[in-house]
Parts: C-alpha cells; sequence; structure tokens
C-alpha cells in the first residue's frame, strides 16, 4: 500500500506540473491579448487627430528646439519728455521648424523694419514695468510669425492686410487686445533690454 501511495503521489505531481504549464500558457495569452487590445485601442485614439497625438507627432519631425539671434541689436528714441531717451534690444527667437529660421533670415528686413516700427510706438512708462514688457514679447512673437507665415502662404497675407486696414484708427487698444498667432516661431526672447 505503501507503493501504491507512492505511485499516486507521482501521478498528481505529473499532473499538477501540466495544471501549471497550462496556467502559465494562459496566463501569458491573456497578457498577450491585452497588450495588443490596449495598443490597437490606444493607436485608434491617437489617428482620431487629437491634439496632444498631432502635437508630439509634429515634434518629433520638426526636431529639437533651435535659438536664433537677431542681429544687430534694435535701438529706438523713446519721444521727447519721457525719463529714457532710447531703447536697445537684444532679441532671440525659439523655434522646432528650421525652415522657419531659414525663412526668417530670407525676410530679416520685412521682420526688422516691422519690429522697429513696433518698438518706436512704446513709451518709457509701457515699458518700465514687467507686464509691459510681457505684452511686448507677445506683440513680438505676432509680428514675427505674421511675416513667416505670410512668406509660407501669400494668400493668406493679403486678407490679414484687408482685416488691419479695416481694424480703424484706434490701432493701440485692438493690439493690446490681440489674439496670439500661431506660428513656428515658438517664442521671443530679451537677451538685452537697456532703456537709458
Amino acid at each position: 500500500m505503501a507503493d501504491e501511495e507512492l505511485e499516486l503521489d507521482v501521478n498528481q505531481s505529473k499532473g499538477s506540473k501540466t495544471t501549471m504549464i497550462l496556467l502559465i500558457v494562459l496566463i501569458v495569452l491573456v497578457l498577450v491579448m491585452g497588450g495588443v487590445g490596449a495598443w490597437l485601442f490606444l493607436g485608434k485614439d491617437d489617428s482620431a487627430g487629437g491634439a496632444s497625438s498631432s502635437t508630439a507627432k509634429a515634434e518629433k519631425t520638426l526636431g529639437p528646439v533651435t535659438y536664433q539671434t537677431l542681429t544687430p541689436e534694435f535701438v529706438v528714441n523713446f519721444g521727447p519728455n519721457s525719463k529714457a531717451r532710447y531703447l536697445q534690444v537684444d532679441l532671440q527667437v525659439s523655434s522646432r521648424d528650421q525652415d522657419a529660421l531659414k525663412t526668417m533670415n530670407t525676410y530679416r528686413p520685412i521682420i526688422r523694419n516691422d519690429i522697429l516700427v513696433l518698438l518706436s510706438g512704446l513709451t518709457f512708462e509701457e515699458l518700465s514695468v514687467r507686464t509691459g514688457k510681457e505684452s511686448l514679447q507677445k506683440k513680438l512673437l505676432n509680428t514675427i510669425n505674421k511675416v513667416v507665415l505670410s512668406a509660407a502662404n501669400p494668400a493668406a497675407a493679403d486678407k490679414d492686410k484687408d482685416k488691419d486696414k479695416n481694424k480703424g484708427s484706434n490701432s493701440k487698444a485692438s493690439t493690446e487686445n490681440e489674439e496670439m498667432i500661431e506660428g513656428p516661431i515658438e517664442n521671443v526672447y530679451f537677451t538685452s533690454f537697456i532703456m537709458q
């Protein structure tokens, strides 16, 4: 009898090994199927065109952030009754789009002109506070993006010029409430900001 019990125990251990192997195979299959299901589910979500997926794709194709200095520095005079006589600003722009930076180099005279016109319309009092500098930073970004985008799509640039003409004479109020233009230039940085 003792021998029979040992034989039964041995048979049961063989059965438990088979059961254990089947259990491991089932677990692996469930994990693989779950992984494939999650991949398909998330893959469909990305292809739906969500904003975050298109942004991630754009970042992958455009590359790392590149900085470009706008040289020479910008110098403008303040009005006669101002506490300071002139403003000198060094600017750098950042972009992930190398083509946009090349376009900036091509259209450098237009960009410099538009920036100088913008800077010459400001007062010392506006720029002496942080909010004034931040507002200027946004306006500069819009100015540069307008030029870069109009170079890429001249037909759209003509429509924008017509809109600007129809805004009326209150241009100062319209620039303060101006919407940000989504363009390839991501940011404008002051590397030097001198008012004397």
